[in-house]
């Protein structure tokens, strides 16, 4: 009897013991892998029903593309999601006139004026300024400037586009500064003939002819996809939805890693290499560059550029000799940076002064409404202070983008522009970014296009195949041509649309990689043709591997191989080992695109890897065929290198090196 006893415990410690070594080598998160093993049939499977008419599965689904579909929010993606704190960057003692040049106002009542700066008499305050004028994209000028004594009311030079001030108290003391800007008159950069400034330089007074003609607007978010859009920014998207013309492109896909290689496509045509060898950016700045403002200015067109974060401008390099545009923000934001900049988050500055700095754009952008109204204008506009970091920050921006866009609805600016609202790419690092959908989603940026309502009647056929390209293959290249056809409307006529269209149909004629959104997109484009590489289309079907399938080892061991090669000259950095496969998905195109062709095709092999020493994780896409393996794309990092890289100053190699300590 004792012997069974004994025996039987045996029996249930090794039971025991054999449950908490399946724990420990067995992922114990059973929810994430559940999640994952869910997400793979999300996207995997349900792609047709028993008669083959498409379903859901897909934001886009032709012969040359099948781009998955995925929720604006289910369970997967809650964990990520919540509100952010609303921040204040305190109370302004003045602000500035939206419509008067150099006139300024005092912000406060008497009680918030000793509350938040111990002011009790206005006339012991004594303020300076001084106009700030660009010199070059890095350097400002100063003055003339002068002194002014606080009241309800101050107006000051009113030839002053940008400003700077400074208040002091009868002690002495700096109690306040800040810098303001104004939409003052100003000349042209190129002049042109009273020929052309008749006819084309502004809106004609007949409604026949003036709706022959519209301005074109780019409204960009940086690192916002469209799903995390419609996530963040509900109140914005609710308006469009309800209250503007518009076309959500489903099917935009970004071409390159960062902002440059997405900007540049989108103001040039050309990508980041091909403009690099026609104009020499790096060496001899972008004024060379055929730029589309460049286009719009010889047409008579008004022009502006304005983004709100100086040290990370959209077009970096050696940046412009003169000034590119009429209205160019640069050199404000370069002073608010150096001495106003404060709650610095990761790598942005969320103050300027007493304002948010995304708020400073969109003043900058209410301010110029009225111009931009009288006449044809160019505008390029871009944020990225609050949407550049962090997932859920764009719901911060919400409010403010739906007033300024109801501001362009009230004053008519809508209904004579064309309105790109748009991104670069998603979101690229973080959480969510380790996510399959967040994968997809930072290659899926937002692109809006806002039109005004008459075109609907005006020009039918453009806008039927607008719509129709919301569920095509898009990329910036096809956003630049829009630009481009809508600098002479004669473009969106039927028969001239009908002809273009003809074109593009033609077996024997070559699919240019730009096409104008209001031609049809071709059902057979992919992302080869789109001009978009391997690592960066979101149109294959995608398998999620084990990491230790012979080919993701395979794929790591060369991908390791080349960061360690690209660090070769320089011994200060360490080797790189592999030190672990997170995650690895094999792609290749549809069953209908491979199944006529008789011969082998690669595949691309999508992996996230991390090295030591250093712990770094690499995400990229590796292309295999037979015995030859070849990096498509680039190489992105995942997470941030901090101080490791403190002994390479080159940028483009500081995210793989680790130093020597």
């Amino acid at each position: 009897m004792k012997k069974g006893r004994g025996h039987f415990k045996k029996v249930v410690i090794v039971i025991f013991c054999l449950c908490v070594f399946s724990y420990l080598c067995v992922d114990y998160n059973l929810r994430t892998k559940l999640l994952r093993f869910r997400d793979g049939f999300d996207f995997m499977a349900r792609i047709e029903d028993r008669r083959g008419n498409v379903t859901t599965a897909y934001f886009v689904d032709t012969p040359g593309c099948r781009m998955p579909h995925f929720e604006v929010v289910d369970d997967a993606i809650a964990q990520f999601v919540y509100k952010p704190r609303q921040f204040s960057c305190g109370k302004a003692l003045l602000r500035s006139s939206d419509t008067v040049p150099g006139r300024l106002h005092l912000d406060l009542d008497a009680k918030e004026l000793v509350l938040h700066y111990n002011i009790t008499d206005l006339s012991a305050v004594k303020c300076n300024y001084t106009e700030v004028t660009r010199k070059t994209d890095d350097k400002n000028s100063y003055g003339p400037g002068g002194n002014f004594s606080l009241d309800k009311v101050m107006q000051l030079s009113p030839q002053a586009e940008f400003l700077c001030l400074w208040c002091y108290d009868a002690n002495g003391k700096c109690i306040f500064k800040d810098c303001h800007f104004f939409a003052v008159e100003k000349p042209r950069i190129r002049p042109v003939s009273k020929k052309k400034s008749a006819n084309q330089g502004s809106f004609n007074s007949t409604k026949e002819l003036g709706q022959e003609r519209v301005s074109v607007m780019i409204l960009g978010i940086d690192s916002i996809s469209h799903l995390n859009f419609l996530r963040q920014m509900t109140r914005s998207a609710d308006y469009i939805r309800k209250n503007l013309s518009h076309v959500e492109m489903w099917g935009y896909n970004k071409v390159g890693d960062n902002t440059y290689p997405n900007i540049v496509p989108l103001l040039t045509g050309l990508d980041d290499q091909e403009l690099g060898l026609a104009c020499s950016p790096a060496t001899m700045g972008f004024d060379n560059c055929a730029f589309i403002w460049k286009r719009f200015q010889q047409l008579g067109y008004r022009t502006a550029f304005a983004e709100d974060v100086a040290s990370f401008p959209t077009l970096y390099s050696n940046g412009f000799i003169r000034q590119p545009t009429e209205y160019y923000m640069r050199p404000i934001m370069l002073e608010m940076e150096r001495h106003l900049a404060s709650n610095q988050k990761l790598n942005m500055f969320l103050c300027m002064g007493c304002r948010r700095t995304a708020d400073v754009l969109l003043e900058y952008i209410r301010k110029l409404v009225p111009r931009l109204s009288q006449d044809l204008s160019f505008s390029f506009f871009w944020t990225v202070a609050l949407t550049h970091d962090y997932f859920n920050y764009p719901a911060l921006l919400d409010q403010a983008l739906l007033t300024q866009l109801k501001q362009m609805q009230e004053s008519g600016l809508l209904n004579r522009t064309v309105v790109m609202l748009m991104s670069d790419h998603g979101l690229r690092w973080g959480s969510f970014r380790r996510t399959y959908q967040g994968m997809m989603e930072e290659r899926q940026p937002l692109m809006i296009v806002l039109y005004p309502p008459w075109m609907n009647e005006r020009y039918p056929k453009a806008i039927a195949n607008l719509r129709q390209n919301a569920r095509r293959l898009t990329t910036p290249f096809d956003v630049h041509s829009t630009m481009l056809s809508l600098m002479n409307l004669g473009n969106l006529e039927p028969d001239e649309v009908q002809r273009r269209a003809a074109e593009l149909d033609e077996p024997d004629s070559t699919m240019p990689r730009g096409i104008s959104l209001f031609l049809p997109v071709p059902a057979a484009r992919t992302c080869e043709l789109a001009g978009i590489a391997s690592h960066w289309c979101t149109c294959h079907q995608r398998q999620e591997l084990p990491t230790n399938d012979a080919r993701v080892q395979r794929a790591a061991r060369y991908l390791v191989r080349l960061i360690n090669h690209r660090l070769k000259g320089n011994p200060q950095c360490r080797t790189l080992f592999l030190n672990s496969i997170l995650l690895a998905f094999i792609a290749a195109p549809h069953s209908k695109i491979v199944k006529n062709i008789s011969t082998d095709y690669a595949v691309d092999i999508t992996l996230r890897l991390q090295t030591k020493p250093g712990l770094a994780v690499f995400e990229s896409t590796i292309r295999m065929s037979g015995y030859k393996s070849v990096l498509t794309g680039t190489i992105s990092r995942l997470n941030l290198y901090g101080s490791q890289s403190y002994c390479l100053n080159d940028n483009t190699l500081k995210m793989f090196c680790y130093c020597h300590r």
